[in-house]
């Protein structure tokens, strides 16, 4: 495909240029904003069949890849720099490691990694610092107040300056510690969530939100988000917004939540979370099941970004390459992402 390329960085003309021509489906950029401007350092390119993505190396504009899709794609379009397309079933897996192979190229050259083309390694950072720090608690010195991992206005959590160690949130102008937030008591305390799901157990129930108006059940949702954050890459930002949600109680304490939405009238599982000492305890599965029961009435979902810790559970219940009640089909999205420069950086040349 014989397409306009710029000598150095592509700009916002440049993409709408791009955008216009007829052979052009769709543009995903990746670029760093500027005090002038844009500075677009990679395109991905929805044509027809195919997605191409090129990138900006030292020595000019180079193609990554041409890859023939098997299906086709689900695009979602804000505006120029924020679409969305998300590529389904086999498709799902192939995009996932090229867009990661695309983020290694520009991360190589630009010293600076495009989430989740790039993997953050967050975790293992947090764990390295984590083991030699002393922070003890929420009332400890070194904690202070930071923004929540969340779309929720105004949220705030309260991590050690250290080694992002997360204790507690802010609630109605109060320090919460983590423990509370998660226990049932404070959770039932003042509020009333949108239903209740119960699944058979005397010491287990499940807790529903629509995701609107923000009540307590959000707010734990959001503060479970960042902790299964700190230790995986993975987690995207929980929106109450968009986004319905389980939240699973057990022993008065909440030990895990789903995530999802609908697109194109089929529900997509965003977001599987299970605290650490409630693991194998069955609990992920008993949440998928029940969500399954209870909001996939055709029998089909997708599986936003799934990963290799997540796959084997959903071929376990029998949901991928089986014979089980309902069918998962994996679902990866690409969507345009813009880098700031801080103070300290300066575009390479």
């Amino acid at each position: 495909m014989n397409i306009p390329l710029p000598a150095g960085l592509g700009d916002y003309a440049w993409l709408e240029t791009l955008a216009q021509r007829e052979e052009i489906d769709q543009t995903i950029p990746l670029y760093i904003e500027a005090d002038d401007g844009i500075e677009v350092v990679a395109v991905s390119l929805l044509c027809e069949d195919d997605l191409r993505m090129i990138y900006r190396a030292p020595n000019g504009w180079q193609l990554l890849t041409e890859y023939e899709l098997s299906e086709d794609p689900i695009i979602h379009v804000d505006d120029l720099l924020d679409a969305v397309v998300a590529f389904v079933g086999t498709d799902a897996r192939v995009v996932q490691k090229l867009a990661q192979e695309l983020g290694e190229k520009l991360e190589e050259h630009w010293k600076m990694g495009f989430v989740p083309y790039s993997q953050s390694g967050k975790g293992d950072k947090f764990e390295e610092l984590r083991q030699d720090c002393d922070c003890s608690g929420i009332d400890d010195p070194s904690i202070g107040r930071v923004p929540g991992m969340s779309e929720i206005e105004e949220s705030a959590e309260f991590r050690c300056h250290n080694c992002m160690r997360l204790y507690g949130i802010e609630y109605q102008g109060r320090r919460i510690d983590l423990d509370e937030v998660f226990g049932a008591e404070w959770l039932f305390t003042d509020s009333t969530p949108d239903d209740i799901v119960e699944i058979g157990a005397e010491d287990s129930f499940l807790v529903y939100s629509d995701g609107r108006p923000i009540d307590k059940t959000e707010r734990v949702i959001a503060a479970m988000t960042s902790y299964g954050g700190d230790t995986s890459s993975s987690f995207a930002r929980y929106i109450p917004e968009n986004h319905q949600g389980l939240l699973y109680i057990r022993d008065d304490d909440a030990a895990g939540y789903v995530t999802w939405e609908e697109l194109d009238g089929i529900q997509v599982l965003r977001q599987l979370f299970v605290r650490d000492h409630y693991r194998r305890q069955g609990i992920a599965e008993e949440l998928i099941q029940t969500w399954c029961q209870e909001y996939c009435e055709d029998g089909v979902y997708y599986i936003d970004e799934p990963n290799d810790k997540s796959r084997p559970l959903f071929s376990k219940l029998g949901h991928i390459d089986g014979d089980g009640e309902y069918e998962a089909i994996e679902l990866y999205p690409i969507r345009g992402v813009g880098n700031s420069l801080d103070a300290s950086q300066t575009l390479p040349q």
